[in-house]
């Protein structure tokens, strides 16, 4: 039963619409009974307001004149709303263009398509020697080389160099994507955590622009994890995982985790930004009307869909493919300073299992044990497999953003187009090194002086080392063809 007290202060709109907790008291206290002062006073500010209503908050989408206004309000701790069916349409829900904008939209859907790329180009490289040992095994006859057959000669090893130097650009290129895809990624979690430890998010003014906004935030955090993972995923297949990559980008998804996390709890009222106007009806005290506490569940619902897919699905995925990364980085290290398998015959000879190591020997050279030797690459289809899943199911949720109209892509700016552009560096560069080769573009970053001729040897050595690094079985099988196909001729 509301005191006198009460129903004194839920009289006054000053105090009414000071805060949402004024609000939610009073209606906790007196309800939204027809006929109260408290029903009255928010009836009379929601048509006042309707009458001239301000365009940064919008709102009275449904609202056909002066009339009884029911509402809700719902002061749960995690969903604190208010709820009027007639004035609540057509409420601003607009998101940060710094977060949400359409350069950063595109700039993540460019930073997933290069990543994609660059994977699926070096896993089938391998193929092209394979490819062409199947199409020149046909015999040549002993004695007479036809024409075509020569000019077949000639094009074969120039379409052999071209994949060997293309390949090399790409695995030299994605270890500077890599790099470049940290840094953006760090920086925009950088200042995601910055906001959120800010007591007013994004500059948010109305409740759906802020759990838009906080969702979009989410987004941000988690949709660059895949293709970081992928870019360690791919520099560990080819051997080109250095120190500092790996320091980069184990930073990169740390710093991701602790972004996603902190935008998966929901927001609450006090994390609105006031308006910068003073026009609000009298009737209104003074404030913002009520709206601004506005929110459609239908909505909130589908716009939090994506974002409990990518902390559900996706995001233990990543991890996982995480881990597998580290211990693989970490194994070679591991062998080389430590003994396991003097550590392993102590260890079961403790535990009073001295045949131990030898029956595992025994079963390693048996029939199962060569089904066991292959587990590693059934792992790395298994993961690549789910990779192309992956990636079709985070471009689902993007295409799920863009039908909910959240993010506007006529609000083109600055930021938007540095942030588009931020991938262009790379892109050109790689483009540069296909078409006039690395010759051209050493020449240009390191003219030629006697004070870098031992720089440039040692460049040229290094190259060398890190083309050559883990050699296919199809090449030497090639190499073998040609062989044979030299000593036929």
């Amino acid at each position: 039963m509301a005191t006198n007290h009460t129903l004194s202060l839920c009289s006054d709109p000053k105090y009414v619409f000071q805060s949402f907790d004024n609000l939610g008291n009073c209606y906790n206290a007196i309800g939204d009974t027809l006929g109260s002062n408290f029903t009255i006073v928010v009836e009379t500010c929601l048509n006042d307001y309707c009458k001239n209503p301000y365009p940064g908050l919008g709102g009275c989408g449904n609202w056909h004149g002066t009339a009884s206004l029911p509402f809700v309000v719902n002061t749960t701790k995690g969903n604190q709303t208010f709820s009027n069916n007639a004035t609540c349409a057509g409420v601003s829900e607009g998101v940060n263009t710094d977060i949400g904008g359409p350069g950063v939209f595109v700039s993540y859907l460019m930073q997933l398509g290069i990543v994609f790329y660059f994977w699926i180009f070096l896993r089938t490289f391998r193929l092209f020697p394979l490819l062409i040992f199947f199409c020149t095994r046909r015999k040549q006859p002993r004695k007479t080389t036809p024409p075509t057959n020569r000019t077949k000669g000639n094009v074969i090893p120039k379409i052999r160099h071209y994949f060997t130097q293309h390949d090399r650009i790409t695995r030299v290129i994605l270890v500077e994507f890599q790099e470049a895809q940290c840094f953006f990624m760090i920086a925009s979690q950088a200042a995601i955590l910055l906001a959120k430890k800010s007591t007013t998010i994004f500059q948010s003014n109305t409740m759906p622009s802020l759990r838009a906004n906080n969702g979009i935030a989410g987004i941000v955090s988690s949709a660059g994890i895949l293709p970081i993972v992928m870019g360690m995923w791919s520099l560990q297949k080819m051997h080109l995982t250095e120190p500092w990559i790996f320091f980069l980008s184990v930073t990169t998804i740390i710093v991701s985790e602790f972004a996603l996390y902190w935008t998966h709890e929901t927001p609450s009222v006090d994390q609105l930004s006031a308006f910068d106007y003073n026009g609000w009806p009298e009737s209104c005290g003074g404030y913002a009307p009520p709206l601004i506490y506005c929110a459609d569940q239908t909505e909130d619902f589908f716009l939090r869909t994506p974002l409990r897919f990518f902390w559900d699905v996706l995001n233990p995925y990543c991890l996982t493919v995480f881990g597998l990364n580290v211990i693989l980085w970490f194994r070679p290290y591991v062998v080389k300073m430590v003994d396991i398998e003097g550590v392993c015959q102590r260890t079961f000879a403790g535990l009073g299992l001295r045949n131990f190591p030898s029956r595992v020997r025994r079963l390693l050279a048996s029939t199962w044990g060569e089904w066991f030797k292959k587990l590693p690459s059934l792992l790395t289809c298994c993961v690549e497999s789910l990779f192309l899943a992956a990636v079709f199911l985070e471009c689902l949720c993007f295409a799920l953003f863009e039908r909910l109209k959240v993010i506007d892509f006529s609000g083109w700016g600055f930021g938007q187009i540095v942030a588009m552009t931020i991938w262009f560096p790379v892109a050109s560069k790689y483009a540069y090194l296909i078409l006039f080769g690395t010759e051209a573009y050493s020449q240009a970053r390191m003219p030629e002086s006697d004070s870098t001729d031992k720089y440039k040897e040692k460049t040229n050595k290094d190259a060398d080392d890190v083309e050559s690094a883990a050699p296919q079985s199809s090449d030497v099988i090639e190499h073998k063809a040609q062989d044979r196909h030299e000593a036929g001729q």
